[in-house]
């Protein structure tokens, strides 16, 4: 009876990861088949033209202003995910403080991001009177993706080696300085790693963008205005009965994108090429 139980767990287990796999491979396939004809140098290296718009011409500048809203964005919830999980992990002494920081993180984590855009829009636009641009989208998309990275280096904190930690306590060692010269270096790579992970969870979101700075057509040209973005181009594009081929092209590259992020940060987690440098130097040796 027992054997006969896991034999129908893994027959499940099986199951569940064949279909998966097909549904991908179906999403994928279609999307390759319908856009692949339309990718070309010319498709990436220029600009939306015609009429409608987007019927012609590439998407150069909505690939650039995907990369710069996924650094930025990158940047700011790196840097206030780590900060916030340090403090909750590492200087928090209060249990009942402890809760209530992890029960704001998992609520943000729930807020829909339609919702954090609107609230960008609301405050930064409107009340700081900051213009729709690239700096309030940026921000739009940290937020997002704030509470992903917050937890996941909540995790690697919690799965340090706690013996280090307490004898840096027993020597005396300031937090600050134990923080910045053991916890983060040992970690660096595996915050890079999420890091990237986050980006391309941003690169891929509209909803943040509807209302925070991103347009159909604009050139890069500063903080302070305006982008253009690979998912909001999609979304316009099949907005439009014309650009149905175009949109699958965009969306092939916006695939190809993330891909790529995926297995960056794949191979930063896992130190491959450290690995590799350091089998190449063995083999001379």
């Amino acid at each position: 009876m027992i054997r006969f139980k896991d034999n129908l767990i893994k027959i499940f287990a099986y199951f569940s990861i064949f279909v998966v796999m097909i549904a991908i491979f179906s999403i994928f396939s279609f999307i390759f088949f319908n856009g692949f004809s339309e990718i070309s140098l010319k498709f990436l290296m220029e600009n939306p033209k015609g009429l409608p718009i987007g019927v012609d011409g590439g998407i150069k500048n909505a690939i650039i202003g995907s990369f710069l809203l996924m650094l930025l964005s990158m940047i700011f919830s790196t840097v206030l995910g780590v900060c916030f999980a340090i403090y909750n992990k590492i200087f928090c002494k209060s249990r009942f403080l402890k809760t209530v920081l992890s029960f704001v993180v998992q609520c943000v984590s729930s807020i829909p991001s339609i919702i954090i855009g609107l609230f960008v829009y609301g405050f930064f636009i409107v009340t700081l009177n900051i213009p729709k641009s690239l700096f309030t989208a940026s921000i739009a998309l940290s937020l997002m993706v704030f509470p992903f990275v917050e937890l996941n280096v909540e995790k690697l904190l919690a799965e340090f080696d706690r013996q280090c930690i307490r004898d840096s306590y027993a020597l005396g060692i300031d937090k600050l300085y134990m923080c910045r010269k053991l916890i983060l270096p040992t970690i660096s790579n595996k915050i890079v790693s999420i890091s990237i992970l986050a980006g391309s969870y941003a690169i891929g979101a509209t909803a943040p963008l509807l209302l925070t700075g991103v347009v159909f057509m604009a050139k890069p040209n500063g903080l302070l205005s305006p982008v253009m973005a690979l998912p909001f181009h999609l979304h316009m594009l099949l907005s439009q009965s014309f650009g149905t081929q175009k949109a699958y092209a965009t969306a092939l590259v916006l695939i190809g994108i993330l891909i790529i992020l995926n297995l960056l940060s794949e191979i930063i987690m896992r130190n491959i090429g450290g690995k590799v440098v350091e089998y190449i130097r063995n083999k001379k040796s």
